[in-house]
Formats: C-alpha cells, structure tokens, sequence
C-alpha cells in the first residue's frame, strides 16, 4: 500500500518536530519549548494517520488515543517530582514494549515481507523489547537507591 504524499510528509514534518524536541529538552533552560515542539510533532503525525484513505478501527484509535492521553496527563499532574525519573522509565519501557508487540504482529500476520523490511522489523522488535526489559527494571532500582544516591544511569 503506498501512502498519500500528504501523509508521508506530515509523518516527515512530525518526525523532525519530534527530532527537534528532543534536542531542545537536553537543556533545563529550553526543556519546555522542547516539549511542546515535540508535542506539536507528534499532534502532527497522529493527525495525518486519521487522514490514510480506507483506514479502519478509526474509533478504536480515538479511543485508545483519548485513554491513554487521558492517562498520561493525570500521571503527569499527580507523581511528585522526585518520581520523574521512575515515571519516564516507565513511558520509555511501554512505548519499547509497543514496538516490540507491532513487529511480532505484523509477523504473526503471515505476509511475505522484503528481507530489508524483516532486518529492520527484528531489530526494531529486539530494541523495544531490551527497553520494555531495562525499563521495567528501572524504578525498581531507583526506589533502593533513593535515599542515598542519584537514579542516573
């Protein structure tokens, strides 16, 4: 299936946002312009997947959409922020062990894929599950280690 170039470019356009984001939290002093460049990013490419012609689920996607947003916000607003870092470890361990679960999907699926599309999709499941796997682990160690030291890497 190939895509409408709207698409790909809005997908192109939220990734760079995305990029450019990331490089702006890196520093305290320009962390919120950063998030928010990130999250018109990614507002950008959740907008142009609705928009794929022949798109089904669509109310299955809002709704996974609206609960998990709603979960993030509320999480957000109520861990102190001494818990950041154990509450990031967790987004960073789901959104690997989200990775990890579409790759073996698309695979039990049965489709003949391109040895290029299957290297990539491997790689990308091993990634996430090793983040899913670390990041699981990581406020775990973080709560034994609070008290006397940093929870940095």
């Amino acid at each position: 299936m190939t895509l409408p170039i709207y698409v790909q470019g809005a997908w192109f356009l939220g990734a760079a946002l995305f990029i450019f984001g990331l490089k702006g939290m890196s520093s305290p002093a320009s962390a919120r312009k950063g998030i928010i460049i990130a999250g018109y990013g990614m507002l950008v490419a959740i907008a142009a997947t609705f928009l794929i012609p022949g798109l089904q689920n669509l109310a299955l996607m809002a709704q996974a959409l609206a609960l998990g947003g709603s979960a993030a916000w509320i999480s957000g607003k109520k861990v102190k922020m001494t818990d950041m870092p154990q509450m990031v470890a967790i987004y960073n361990g789901m959104g690997g062990g989200a990775a990890a679960a579409i790759a073996a999907i698309e695979f039990a699926k049965g489709d003949a894929h391109s040895l290029a599309t299957t290297v990539l999709a491997v790689i990308g499941a091993l990634i996430g599950a090793v983040s899913f796997t670390g990041s699981s682990r990581k406020p775990i160690a973080c709560r034994r280690r609070m008290r006397s030291m940093s929870c940095s890497p």
